[in-house]
């Protein structure tokens, strides 16, 4: 069950017409995916992502490769 504050928080999201127009680009550019994409399309993406996932990312172990072979 969710929240009053959830659900209130899920009902703003949902009246966000910015918010909307984001998972439309990103449920079109999912699907482009399946093919080729240029450098512009990729930008955009990031940049929606950026905005729909914001805050800084998690810290990544860096990972020692011994053997690599290219």
């Amino acid at each position: 069950m969710l929240s009053e504050e959830e659900k209130q928080e899920l009902r703003e999201m949902a009246a966000s017409e910015g918010l909307r127009e984001d998972f439309r680009t990103l449920r079109r550019n999912s699907r482009a995916m399946e093919g080729h994409i240029g450098v512009d399309e990729l930008a955009h993406w990031l940049t929606v992502m950026g905005r729909v996932c914001p805050g800084a990312p998690k810290p990544q172990r860096f990972v020692h490769y011994t053997k690599v072979k290219i």
